[in-house]
């Protein structure tokens, strides 16, 4: 029986599009912000790539890097946080590749106009729009998907404004579904798990399903 709910599952909650594109980036990119919600580091630290559907993407990353200073000492410089946009349609890899970044200069270099590179699997260029994106930083620290929205409202030179709605939290998705007059019961939990997978990056998606194939038959 759990067996056959779990296949059911996995069927409801499968996205319509099929994961098309492989993401990779360089191992100094320290990825924030995939098409507009947060990215747990933790998971991609280590991770090869990252798999995409085809249409339009937008990053948020810094780059972390070990450069060699003026008095020739190494500091890890961390660069402003970039906000790129791009589309995958009838790509099928994308490398986000990185200037030399040795040296106190270069870094300072990059920090005032950032050059970065996205190349397909054939080494040809893929367009996209970068741009440094504005943080506020308070007491809590830096809310990256809150100003990714901000950004993307304004209408700036890397926004993309389907990307400007921020994920609701569980309070939002419990009023919604009170709405709807769901009853507190397995079409509650069914239309909750809905909600969340369809909030989850790709990455996220991935894992969620894998743990749902191993969950055992009751």
């Amino acid at each position: 029986m759990r067996a056959g709910f779990a296949t059911a599952l996995i069927v409801c909650l499968m996205p319509v599009t099929a994961f098309a594109t492989t993401l990779r980036l360089a191992t100094e990119i320290d990825l924030l912000i995939l098409d507009g919600k947060k990215v747990s580091s933790s998971l991609l630290r280590g991770a090869g790539s990252i798999e995409l559907e085809n249409g339009p993407h937008q990053l948020v990353f810094r780059v972390e890097k070990s450069i060699r200073m003026t008095n020739r000492e190494q500091r890890m410089w961390i660069s402003p946080p970039l906000i790129v946009s791009f589309n995958t349609r009838d790509i099928n890899l994308v490398n986000v590749t990185l200037p030399r970044l040795e040296t106190q200069r270069e870094s300072e270099m990059f920090d005032a106009s950032p050059q970065i590179s996205l190349l397909d699997g054939h080494a040809a260029a893929i367009p996209a729009r970068i741009d440094i994106l504005p943080v506020t930083e308070t007491s809590e620290g830096i809310d990256y998907e809150r100003d990714t929205e901000r950004y993307n409202k304004q209408g700036q030179h890397a926004s993309l404004p389907e990307f400007a709605t921020q994920m609701a939290d569980d309070r939002t998705l419990l009023s919604s579904v009170s709405e709807l007059d769901v009853p507190p019961s397995q079409d509650l939990t069914e239309q909750r798990l809905k909600y969340w997978f369809q909030q989850a990056d790709p990455l996220t998606r991935s894992r969620f399903m894998e743990w749902v194939k191993q969950q055992p038959p009751s």
